[in-house]
């Protein structure tokens, strides 16, 4: 796959422009409504609670140009409570681009402890729910249409037949209805678990026009490695390659996960 470097590649890019280049479940998820979001190629990093504009100030000197903001969800585990639209342009100001991430509902045989669960019987009813809070949300802190909003789904027992159905329900709805709004439908899980579903799902329903995939390797420097076939979702991928650490740029300390982005991200 192609490397990453730190400089920064941006552009605008029609995403119906290359349906046809891709298998069937990934043109039909591709929604006519979204016509333009905008691509990087950088790394970047999230944080559980957004840093202070004067932090993203002093980061202005580290290897990354896009930061994952929490941006909805009642299963985030911070709050993000700065997080204000007036954060945002500020922030833009300084050079930075971002992944709009929701941490909402989960799958109901999820690993993780967070509280809210998908209900097998309404996932894609919830699902359309969870995609109007999101794009509320970030409509609210000023990203337009074409925007990518990214959900996160943690990993889950896909070996369980049911709560595999039922994740592919919500997820399908979810991203149908982000398209419908105009947005950028993104999907963040597990390679081995969510986005392994979904690769298994292209063929059969609509999918996400952007993966976001846990491998927690340290290849900084793709987003691919294998990971995910050839010609699913290229150009629209970010690889998370390591997790749980701490760095210290310009005098002030973050606890972040690092990633490698190559897609889409959130249009001011």
């Amino acid at each position: 796959m192609r490397p990453l470097t730190t400089r920064r590649i941006a552009s605008t890019v029609l995403l119906t422009a290359v349906l046809g280049l891709l298998p069937a479940g990934l043109a039909e998820g591709a929604g006519a409504r979204v016509e333009r979001s905008r691509s990087v190629r950088a790394l970047g990093f999230d944080a559980c609670e957004a840093p202070t504009v004067e932090t993203m100030q002093a980061w202005r000197d580290s290897p990354y140009e896009v930061v994952g903001i929490y941006v909805a969800g009642d299963n985030r585990a911070c709050k993000s409570t700065r997080l204000t639209s007036d954060w945002v342009r500020a922030v833009h100001r300084q050079g930075w681009d971002f992944l709009p991430i929701q941490v909402g509902l989960q799958a109901p045989c999820s690993q993780s402890g967070k509280p809210g669960r998908i209900d097998p019987a309404r996932a894609a009813q919830q699902g359309i729910a969870e995609a109007d809070d999101a794009v509320d949300r970030g409509a609210a802190l000023g990203f337009k249409p074409g925007s990518a909003l990214w959900y996160d789904m943690e990993a889950y027992d896909n070996d369980d037949a049911d709560c595999r159905t039922a994740v592919l329900d919500f997820v399908s709805a979810w991203s149908d209805r982000v398209r419908e709004r105009g947005y950028v439908a993104g999907y963040y899980s597990s390679l081995s678990s969510g986005i392994a579903d979904l690769i298994g799902a292209v063929d059969q329903r609509s999918v996400p026009d952007a993966v976001w995939y846990a491998r927690w390797d340290g290849h900084a420097a793709t987003t691919g490695d294998g990971a995910l076939p050839d010609g699913y979702w290229p150009g629209r991928r970010v690889h998370q390659y390591t997790g749980d650490v701490s760095e210290t740029h310009g005098g002030k300390r973050i606890a972040i996960d690092r990633n490698a982005v190559d897609g889409p991200v959130g249009v001011l």
